[in-house]
């Protein structure tokens, strides 16, 4: 009878122990940027990254850091901890990231098909 409970015990506590992980949170932390904040910002870094790298102002090398003045963080009020904390957050949470990712996708390829890239 030992034996049965204790093989009882003992299938329970591996069936337990290997269950699958919990689902990620959804409840993201005040310090941490919204999913919605990040994808604005992060389009907008996007879009600035491209138009300084293919000069769109026909500026020499010298200028482009005076010309292109774009600054995706101030543009949202937010500040570079905040921004920082937030990519940590979403890195230790890849399924939120991939979303985040795939809208800042979207919404560039939405941006291009209208014309204005």
């Amino acid at each position: 009878m030992k034996i049965i409970t204790g093989l009882t015990f003992l299938s329970v506590f591996i069936f337990f122990s290997c269950a699958p992980a919990q689902k990620e949170n959804n409840d993201v932390p005040e310090n941490v940027l919204t999913s919605t904040e990040l994808v604005d910002i992060l389009t907008d870094a996007y879009l600035a990254e491209g138009a300084s790298g293919i000069n769109i102002k026909q500026v020499t090398g010298q200028q482009v850091d005076s010309v292109y003045l774009f600054n995706p963080l101030k543009d949202h009020n937010c500040t570079k901890s905040k921004f920082d904390t937030s990519i940590t957050y979403y890195s230790n949470h890849p399924k939120a990231f991939k979303q985040i990712y795939e809208q800042v996708l979207e919404r560039l390829s939405q941006i291009q098909a209208k014309g204005k890239l």
